[in-house]
């Protein structure tokens, strides 16, 4: 037989590559991911897609010091086999697909976020009554060994519920010098909860908790206009339900806010304040990996819908892919993107267009009659997302998805209302000193400190000059 060479590979550079690619805060978000996947697989004999309290009574706590790393949750634990030989290799192994809707992918997510932070770690687990711990000694990468030690019921085992505590210790220099003090924890602990907030508030929403350092993590709703009466004309999303092979889809999309006003552009403009609400929301399993994105990525500047502008504020959509294969999923490896060269994200993407398409034409039809169209969109209340996909959507908010003739699915194409002058408009804008628009707010409403938008004083100015024309 002859000689071979040594294709093996080192773990330093293992690791390295592993944590390379990924930032801290979505490091962490893996190890939540984590705790997630396990309700999943405790809950498997409930129907994920039809219970809206799916993670209540679950939690994970996760506590940041300058010196260590923990993140503590009661969903379940991690089975013995499973521990033994599949969620601590380099990477999931092929025939570990369950029919759960989790979210794990790739089976790297705990090592690549506890190599991320530092390079010790203990494992404490306990699943139906059985407690066991799994170490990484600091020195693990530079032994030849990859195998870790597992310690039978440990008696410094702090769990007294089936779940799972990760302690992260000997943290890398970076991490160590970004959690060196109070205020460095403080601000990052911040940005950690912002993070969290865009990507598990639908999770929070249907019970889950998380907490860091001890505060609790509120969620940020997803909710659309919807104006609840008979009427078939009214402000109402554009509703699609479909199924592409083992992926359910939703998509609503709509206003979260009436259109914005001409003063309410300029004072965007002015102060460079971003429309953060605005944008479609994509999710993957309950898991959001777009957050109220503006891109081309869902749709904007694309296939006929215009690129986002501020006058598209009010404008608001979410698209949720649901499925038991993860794989099928359109998301990339770090769960934080979309792999927009998916076929299912491209068909799925022509529906999005097509939704935004019917709210900035609204916007652009109504341009420069806010008074008129705020008759509409102020008596349009919010709703949450969810309650639109529900069998009594069509009864109480006139939402009813028909057969899709051009395509898979259900849509429903609201009707908008429509500007009932025929006369063709056009906008005036222009600026003026403050001074000068006082002096105006004086002659007008006798005190020049007055509170007048610029916008009215326009208007008067115009309708005065006009009025004066045609005597």
């Amino acid at each position: 037989m002859g000689s071979s060479a040594n294709g093996s590979p080192t773990k330093e550079f293992f690791v390295e590559m592993l944590t390379r690619d990924i930032e801290l805060n979505d490091a962490i978000l893996d190890l939540l991911d984590n705790c997630l996947d396990g309700v999943v697989r405790s809950c498997a004999d409930k129907d994920k897609l039809q219970t809206s309290d799916f993670y209540s009574s679950y939690s994970a706590e996760i506590t940041i010091s300058p010196t260590e790393f923990t993140i503590t949750d009661n969903c379940g634990g991690i089975p013995r086999d499973t521990a033994e030989n599949y969620a601590f290799r380099m990477g999931r192994v092929p025939t570990t697909q369950t029919d759960n809707p989790t979210i794990g992918i790739y089976g790297i997510g705990m090592k690549r976020a506890i190599f991320k932070i530092g390079k010790a770690a203990t494992v404490f687990t306990q699943n139906s009554g059985v407690k066991y711990a799994v170490k990484i000694p600091a020195d693990w990468a530079s032994t030849g060994d990859w195998n870790f030690p597992i310690e039978e019921n440990p008696q410094d085992n702090p769990l007294t519920d089936n779940g799972t505590k990760v302690c992260i210790t000997a943290l890398n220099p970076g991490i160590a010098e970004l959690w060196g003090t109070e205020g460095n924890i403080s601000a990052f602990v911040e940005s950690l909860k912002k993070a969290i907030q865009e990507s598990y508030s639908l999770i929070i929403q249907k019970g889950f908790t998380i907490k860091i350092n001890g505060k609790t993590v509120a969620a940020n709703p997803v909710e659309l206009l919807v104006q609840k009466n008979s009427e078939k004309q009214g402000i109402r999303p554009y509703i699609f339900t479909g199924q592409y092979d083992d992926v359910s889809v939703k998509i609503a999309i709509g206003f979260y806010a009436p259109m914005a006003s001409d003063d309410d552009i300029d004072e965007m403009n002015e102060s460079k304040r971003s429309s953060y609400e605005a944008g479609v929301t994509v999710v993957c399993n309950d898991r959001v990996v777009l957050y109220n994105d503006k891109s081309g990525l869902t749709g904007w500047g694309t296939s006929g819908v215009p690129n986002y502008h501020t006058q598209f504020i009010g404008i608001k959509g979410i698209v949720i892919f649901e499925s038991s294969n993860p794989k099928a999923l359109p998301m990339t490896t770090t769960k934080r993107g979309i792999d927009h060269s998916s076929a299912l994200y491209i068909a799925v993407k022509d529906k999005i267009c097509e939704g935004l398409k019917m709210f900035t034409n609204y916007t652009n039809q109504w341009k420069g009659r806010n008074t008129q169209e705020r008759s509409f969109s102020t008596i349009a209340q919010k709703v949450q997302y969810s309650d639109l996909f529900t069998e009594s959507a069509k009864a109480e908010y006139g939402v009813a998805p028909r057969k899709d003739m051009r395509g898979v699915g259900q849509t429903f194409r609201p009707t908008l209302p429509k500007p009932v002058d025929e006369k063709p408009f056009k906008i005036i804008r222009y600026s003026k000193s403050i001074e000068d628009i006082k002096v105006l707010i004086g002659f007008f409403y006798g005190d020049k400190d007055e509170t007048v938008s610029p916008s009215i004083i326009g208007e008067k100015c115009f309708d005065k000059v006009l009025e004066e024309i045609k005597k």
